[in-house]
């Protein structure tokens, strides 16, 4: 339903004025704060009637009106503008990241923890899903006379490396010319079909090296099955027990929703990218029934890659909070971006 200019303030000086207050709001409020020129009773006759098509709420016949999810969600579609985080803020957010992009593990860790610190709320970072990625490269290094290590770069920006031991004595020439030959078979393709027959057949193209050395293609056989798991990272789950508009059931069932891969992966991962606002019901889980999850998904190499998100209380400033999530997940991804090299 498209609102009337003169609704669409009211509407909006009503869900902004819930944020900022948790009080419901009156006609003799709305007039002050968006100026219109009418009579208290026509912006009472307008409350009414947004009133009557679900997008305000009366706690009692002498109070305000409260937004309801309708509200919100109107709000967030057609009327919100977005609030990046302040400059120094954003050098804050900047230098801490730089600071752990040693692995993608600590960066998407510490990305969790700024935007739990910057916000006030329970964060999430996620690495990419499963299904999109792929080899981008192996490194083979030789770590002792008969160890080596497998590295493992996928195109999602996820590193894992394994230790082999060989029976013969391993050079820098064994391990350069496997990291080409394994390089040029197995780059570009799917961690899920590294198989074990898969990996057979690469054997087989090969005899005369790979025969010799079976425990590297063990190795990665081994690495890319644990690349595929998507590591989700957590930050300020306890935050939820000490906010005025979060009970307790609604805190822990938030928690106990943040401890499941799946369920996570599945609200975070499905449907459209971009910039994406779940507000109560629309969550689709009962544990998050009184919650708030935005969520953004980072770029690596210019392709949606991995999510980051925050779980809060149904009302909170959307503007801001989707400020912060915005601008950690392109910085996140940008870091990824150079610390691959894709």
């Amino acid at each position: 339903m498209e609102l009337a200019e003169r609704k669409k303030n009211i509407l909006r000086a009503i869900v902004e004025g819930y944020i900022a207050t948790g009080e419901a709001v009156g006609s003799k409020t709305l007039l002050q704060e968006t100026g219109i020129n009418v009579s208290p009773a026509t912006i009472r006759n307008d409350m009414a009637d947004l009133t009557q098509n679900g997008y305000l709420y009366q706690p009692h016949t002498s109070a305000g009106r409260i937004p309801t999810q309708k509200a919100c969600r109107y709000y967030i579609d057609n009327l919100m503008p977005l609030k990046a985080p302040s400059a120094r803020a954003c050098d804050y957010i900047d230098n801490k990241l730089s600071l752990s992009a040693d692995t993608p593990e600590n960066l998407l860790r510490t990305a969790a923890e700024l935007l739990s610190d910057y916000t006030g709320f329970a964060a999430v970072t996620t690495t990419p899903p499963v299904t999109e990625a792929r080899v981008h490269r192996l490194h083979f290094l030789a770590t002792g006379r008969h160890t080596a290590m497998v590295v493992l770069v996928t195109t999602t920006g996820m590193v894992r490396n394994r230790l082999f031991r060989c029976n013969f004595v391993i050079t820098n020439e064994v391990t350069e010319v496997l990291q080409k030959i394994l390089n040029k078979a197995l780059s570009g393709t799917p961690l899920s079909e590294l198989t074990k027959p898969f990996m057979q057949t690469v054997a087989s193209a090969f005899p005369d090296l790979l025969m010799l050395t079976p425990q590297a293609l063990v190795a990665v056989m081994e690495i890319a099955a644990q690349a595929q798991e998507t590591e989700i990272c957590t930050s300020g789950q306890s935050r939820l027990l000490f906010m005025p508009d979060v009970d307790i059931p609604t805190a822990r069932g938030i928690m106990s929703f943040l401890q499941s891969k799946e369920k996570v992966s599945r609200l975070l991962f499905e449907g459209k990218s971009g910039m994406r606002f779940f507000l109560g019901t629309e969550c689709g889980a009962p544990e998050l029934q009184g919650c708030t999850v935005i969520s953004a998904r980072y770029e690596i190499a210019g392709k949606t890659a991995g999510s980051v998100a925050l779980f809060g209380p149904a009302r909170m400033d959307y503007a801001a909070a989707a400020g912060a999530v915005a601008y950690i997940a392109k910085a996140t991804g940008n870091l990824l971006d150079e610390m691959i090299d894709i």
